[in-house]
């Protein structure tokens, strides 16, 4: 193989990496106004019913595109992806559960300038200052984005929900980061993660938790495409990403998400356009502006 078309085939492989990863970032922007629509369904049973679906629908096309053995992969990146997947939503969970979760959910989307300020130390040779800076901006801009919680106390209640908010940014951070090692697992061995999951979800859930009937039209609805949005493709694409696309880049315009997320609860009539919200738009695409430079610098060289 030569070597221009060796770095053509890299090039498109970093092309569909980046392109995966904000499919990722649009689908996961949709999560709160998805969730907020489902209030009385417990956290846990949610996860079972939205990676067990995830699980049935994946199995279903490897099964007619003959590809279910790509389930089977060795341990270290099946259980990765499988901590990496869960420690996030419990300890995000348990954050929500405990403190004000404005706060909470501020914590947890650390894990972007955590994972530009990881590669920059980690790989000083692919790292570029437009990643930290439109990392920070993306900071700033969630920041803004945050509600002030009228009447919070801090106790020893509230400060671990902090703790396991910041729990759940790094053990995403890592994730991404780790996940790399595997470029080589196919991308469908997700699929059988998404099971395991689902059924360590159920189990604590019926230990936990009470199960509550799906009785509209529209729940069902709802944790169909919470299935196969958000917590399916989503997660196959995020593999896809970090395994091919610059996780620089990823990890500066992931704080589009939250910004996306406040645009649809605008949309869904949960939230008000206020000042702050366009301050955030405006540091957020513009920090998404700035890490996108060294590609466009790249290109017109």
């Amino acid at each position: 193989m030569s070597i221009i078309k060796k770095s053509a085939i890299i090039k498109s492989r970093m092309f569909l990496g980046t392109s995966a990863g904000l499919l990722t970032i649009l689908l996961w922007s949709s999560s709160s106004v998805t969730i907020t629509s489902l209030p009385h369904i417990p956290r846990f049973q949610l996860l079972w019913f939205g990676f067990g679906e995830a699980f049935i629908i994946g199995s279903i096309i490897l099964a007619f595109t003959g590809r279910l053995q790509e389930m089977v992969q060795p341990i270290a990146p099946w259980l990765t992806a499988f901590c990496g997947l869960f420690f996030f939503y419990v300890f995000d969970y348990l954050g929500l559960s405990f403190a004000p979760p404005a706060k909470v959910t501020l914590l947890s989307y650390l894990w972007p300038i955590m994972l530009v300020i990881a590669l920059a130390i980690l790989s000083k040779r692919q790292f570029h200052i437009a990643y930290l800076l439109g990392a920070v901006m993306g900071l700033v801009g969630m920041i803004c984005l945050m509600p002030a919680d009228k009447g919070s106390v801090i106790n020893f209640t509230v400060v671990l929900g902090y703790i396991f908010g910041l729990l759940s940014g790094v053990v995403w951070a890592i994730y991404s980061i780790v996940n790399r090692k595997y470029a080589a697992v196919p991308t469908a061995m997700m699929i059988g993660v998404c099971g395991g999951i689902a059924l360590v979800s159920m189990a604590i859930h019926f230990m936990f938790e009470t199960t509550i009937m799906l009785n509209s039209l529209k729940d069902i609805c709802i944790i169909l495409y919470l299935g196969c949005g958000p917590i399916g493709v989503a997660f196959l694409a995020w593999d896809y990403a970090t395994k091919n696309a610059d996780l620089s880049l990823i990890g500066s315009l992931s704080y589009l998400a939250p910004l996306l997320s406040t645009c649809w609860l605008v949309l869904a009539g949960r939230a008000s356009v206020t000042f702050s919200l366009l301050f955030a738009v405006l540091l957020i695409v513009g920090g998404a502006v700035v890490a996108a430079y060294p590609l466009k610098k790249e290109k017109g060289s």
